[in-house]
């Protein structure tokens, strides 16, 4: 047998063993699946190293993720027993429905909070750096993105001289995220007594096992007190210093009150799942069982501002998709109106038939994306996505610049503000954090950003959308067919 037919053979029996894999083993929705078996017979070797590294489902152990949410959960439980945390059930039947899906997800809904909304970088990176400057136990921080910028350079000098006070300051950010990030960046920090743990590190090229899944979360709690949650990372660009993508428009959340405790929950949970930082030069301390060693802290707080809210995550260490059903809850909810912001419109059927339902009931249902893309080949695919439900009257509009915003407004009753997108990463392969707000002054003033942005923005008609140029319609089509891996 020659050299040739052995490895034609070989080729062959590797990819029904892949195929194997895709559909029994991973089971896999269905145009994944598709895709994955056309590349395998398309393209000779190199599909097989893509599904190893972003191909494959998650390598947690589940029954660990599991029991840490059970610590948790039973944590919260007690501490609604002792009357440390108040439940809110709900003023009315909408808001109770949407309150008992997400609980019977697992996620309690708190009753006195106090909120602030951030629309510009500037002024939130300004309360935060003063509330760690502020901090006397404890600041926890985690963001998806954490730049070496100017931007990043100044926060890391803040947190350093706070754990130089000998406040415990913990820093978490996603590996694959930030290449640039080293130990030489980190040293003073590191040295000052600060932890770093990257979540899902990888020693050599930043591209590991997990490479795919990546921790998309923005959470940041100050002596288990005050907490930020929302679209803004740490970098320049979110102050619209990027030469191309600008101006930046983004959604960010200031939490006073219990539900703060519940963030400071999931950022235990993430940290205990992830490795300490290592380097050749030095290892920060372990975090051996460290969600028992930082159990969270129930602060009283003033019984007067009722403002009840619900911290609900999801991501890939959960079959459920948490998130995207409360997304489809409070499209499902509205009455009269619908207004979504998202930098990434690239759902899956059964969303974009929600919406169209929607509009069809009688609800007027807006949608804000950018104008500006920061990523052309995804902005082609949320290109393709617009046509069915600008044919069924839904209003698009093009915001003069990039918006990152991650809001959903209904009836200017429930607001969701938080990290996921309205796309099949968000909902499935991130791990992600949103903050659902059951307070009509705080959506009333959630609807009067939204159309602010609207007024800004440019209405993209079906006529315009017809008339965009061939080469558009051409990478739109073909870039559409990875959906499934953007």
């Amino acid at each position: 047998m020659s050299t040739l037919s052995i490895c034609l053979i070989a080729f062959y029996v590797i990819n029904i063993l892949m195929t194997i894999s895709v559909l029994f083993l991973e089971r896999k929705e269905t145009r994944q699946a598709l895709l994955w078996i056309f590349a395998f017979f398309a393209i000779p070797v190199v599909p097989w190293i893509l599904y190893f590294f972003i191909g494959k489902g998650p390598k947690l152990n589940r029954r660990n993720w599991a029991k840490r949410k059970a610590i948790s959960d039973e944590n919260i439980r007690k501490q609604a027993i002792l009357g440390n945390i108040n439940h809110y059930i709900g003023d009315d039947d909408e808001e109770r429905q949407m309150i008992s899906l997400n609980e019977n997800n697992g996620f309690f809904c708190t009753t006195y909070n106090e909120t602030k909304i951030y629309c510009d970088a500037h002024e939130m990176y300004k309360d935060q750096i003063k509330d760690i400057k502020n901090a006397k136990k404890s600041i926890n921080v985690l963001y998806y993105i954490f730049r070496t910028d100017k931007v990043g350079r100044y926060f890391l000098d803040v947190l350093t001289e706070k754990a130089k006070e000998g406040v415990e300051v913990i820093l978490v950010f996603d590996d694959s995220a930030n290449p640039k990030m080293t130990y030489r960046f980190l040293k003073k920090f590191i040295n000052a007594g600060g932890k770093v743990q990257p979540f899902f590190p990888s020693r050599l090229t930043r591209i590991g096992h997990n490479f795919a899944y990546r921790n998309h979360r923005k959470i940041v709690v100050i002596d288990g007190v005050i907490g930020y949650i929302g679209g803004m990372n740490i970098g320049k660009e979110y102050l619209s210093m990027h030469k191309k993508i600008k101006p930046w428009r983004d959604t960010h959340l200031r939490i006073v009150g219990e539900a703060v405790c519940l963030l400071q929950i999931r950022f235990f949970q993430d940290l205990s799942g992830a490795k300490p930082y290592y380097s050749k030069k030095k290892r920060t301390t372990g975090f051996e069982e460290v969600f028992a060693k930082n159990m969270v802290t129930f602060p009283s707080f003033d019984k007067e501002n009722v403002s009840p809210i619900q911290i609900v995550s999801s991501g890939p260490d959960s079959l459920k998709e948490e998130i995207k059903l409360a997304y489809l809850k409070m499209i499902g909810l509205a009455k009269k109106s619908l207004v979504l912001q998202t930098p990434y419109f690239i759902p899956d059927k059964g969303f974009i038939d929600a919406l169209i339902v929607s509009k069809h009931s009688g609800v007027d249902v807006k949608l804000v994306i950018p104008g500006v893309p920061d990523k052309k080949v995804v902005y082609h695919v949320t290109y393709s996505y617009l046509e069915e439900i600008l044919k069924a009257g839904i209003e698009v509009y093009l915001y003069p610049g990039f918006l990152h915003s991650k809001m959903i407004v209904i009836d200017e009753s429930v607001t969701s503000i938080g990290t996921a997108n309205l796309d099949e990463r968000s909902f499935s392969w991130n791990f992600e954090v949103n903050a659902f707000i059951y307070d009509k002054e705080v959506s009333k003033e959630a609807m009067i950003i939204a159309k602010n942005d609207i007024e800004k923005s440019r209405l993209l008609t079906f006529e315009d959308y017809k008339k965009r140029p061939i080469k558009d319609k051409f990478l739109e089509n073909l870039f559409r067919l990875f959906s499934p891996l953007m």
